[in-house]
């Protein structure tokens, strides 16, 4: 049996958000920049012994878009923030997306799993400083980070995996929870 889940990634202009779905879709990096306004795509992949049956929404970068994102959003229950390690601009987007998914969903903060996706690592091999600036990232906004390629699936199915096993944390969370309170009402009833 599948466990559905919908996914929405976000970021600025020209980050590789379709080149992370595609090269994690279908494995075919595609050079080209073509603007995208709004695309879906399907992926299986096990992870922790679960199929996942991912529906990913593809959104547009273009702010007089913002509608057709927050709608994405709005239909989604996990998400990934691209920014481009050879793009300083792309890296202030992310308190934006991460307040448009809290502002949309009228969730918690921490409460809806997300995580961020550093692309283009292949632009920045030799430089020392990506993998701090991932842990400054990843500081800064609380949120899980990790660094990708789409001229490599195996990078960018590692996204993926690292959104699931969030997905799974925050799920886990969510059961335990109400477990607990069952246990403490159910103690102190039987004390009365």
């Amino acid at each position: 049996m599948y466990k559905n889940l919908n996914v929405c990634v976000l970021g600025s202009v020209g980050v590789g958000k379709t080149s992370i779905i595609d090269s994690a879709t279908t494995g075919i990096y595609d050079r080209e920049h073509i603007p995208t306004i709004e695309n879906r795509s399907r992926k299986l992949l096990q992870h922790n012994k679960k199929v996942y049956n991912i529906f990913i929404h593809d959104t547009a970068s273009i702010r007089e878009l913002n509608f057709l994102v927050k709608e994405s959003i709005s239909q989604c229950d996990s998400f990934i923030i691209v920014f481009s390690l050879n793009d300083e601009n792309s890296m202030e987007t992310i308190q934006f997306y991460k307040d448009l998914i809290y502002d949309t969903l009228k969730s918690k903060k921490g409460s809806v799993p997300i995580v961020i996706a550093a692309n283009k690592l292949d632009t920045k091999v030799n430089d020392p400083t990506v993998y701090q600036k991932i842990k400054k990232i990843n500081r800064l906004y609380s949120l899980p980070c990790i660094e990708c390629t789409s001229k490599d699936n195996e990078t960018t199915n590692s996204v993926f995996k690292l959104l699931l096993n969030n997905v799974e944390k925050k799920t886990t969370k969510r059961q335990i929870i109400p477990k607990v309170k069952f246990f403490i009402k159910k103690k102190f009833s039987s004390t009365y």
